[in-house]
């Protein structure tokens, strides 16, 4: 994984089977992690796969505010919809939803207050 700036806008370098894909991290909206597997859901509905576990990108992206909320989700903060406190999930911009594990509770809470 590499990050660069160009003009402003930081990426993230990313190898998808053989090939390496430029994302801007600003147009990150939520990741999920799946084992070994990584999924980033871009604005605009797109989505990436990267043969690398979640924990592999954390250290990167919490210093650009995203927020780990639960084992298998990180968001982007900026594109939160809504927080249901009921059923301890968060809706995204682009209508996907997270749930939020108890012991990551916190994080989203110190985030909003």
């Amino acid at each position: 994984m590499k990050t660069y700036k160009q003009k402003g806008n930081e990426s993230l370098l990313i190898l998808n089977h053989k090939t390496y894909s430029k994302v801007l991290i600003n147009r990150i909206v939520l990741i999920k992690g799946n084992i070994n597997y990584t999924i980033f859901h871009l604005d605009g509905g797109k989505e990436k796969m990267v043969a690398h576990p979640i924990k592999f990108f954390e250290p990167h992206l919490t210093t650009h505010g995203f927020l780990r909320i639960h084992r298998a989700f990180m968001i982007n903060p900026n594109y939160v919809k809504e927080y249901n406190a009921q059923d301890e999930s968060i809706t995204m911009l682009n209508g996907q939803t997270a749930m939020i594990s108890r012991r990551r509770k916190h994080t989203l809470k110190d985030f909003i207050a």
